[in-house]
């Protein structure tokens, strides 16, 4: 008796394969320009704590990209592979300066979930 293990690999590999990772949606997402009086470490938890302010499992990771940049990634759920947006945060003088790349298959306003990440930030 053969098991169905091989094609559950191959279907697990094949959603693996089709995840939204940070670096696609930087290279293929809609950008978007802001500025911060904040540092970037604090605009990045600003920027993830409204992520996970919108609800429906959406989350939001800081990562630190050296000594004055920080990184956010925002996902679709917890445990998900899928990520809406990728946010980079730089120091730039006194401000800190915003990009905000929103994955093109976000079904929504583009614009408008980027306005509300950076919302108070």
């Amino acid at each position: 008796m053969r098991t169905h293990l091989p094609w559950c690999g191959i279907a697990l590999m094949a959603l693996a394969a089709c995840a939204t990772s940070p670096e696609d949606v930087v290279k293929e997402g809609a950008p978007f320009d802001f500025s911060s009086a904040h540092t970037p470490y604090a605009a990045a938890i600003c920027i993830a704590r409204n992520a996970k302010a919108m609800g429906g499992g959406i989350t939001g990771e800081e990562r630190l990209l050296g000594d004055s940049s920080t990184e956010v990634v925002v996902r679709a759920a917890s445990g998900s592979r899928d990520t809406l947006a990728t946010v980079h945060i730089h120091r730039d003088g006194v401000l800190s300066k915003v990009v905000v790349w929103v994955s093109r298959s976000l079904r929504a306003d583009t614009r408008g979930f980027a306005h509300k990440l950076m919302a108070g930030c």
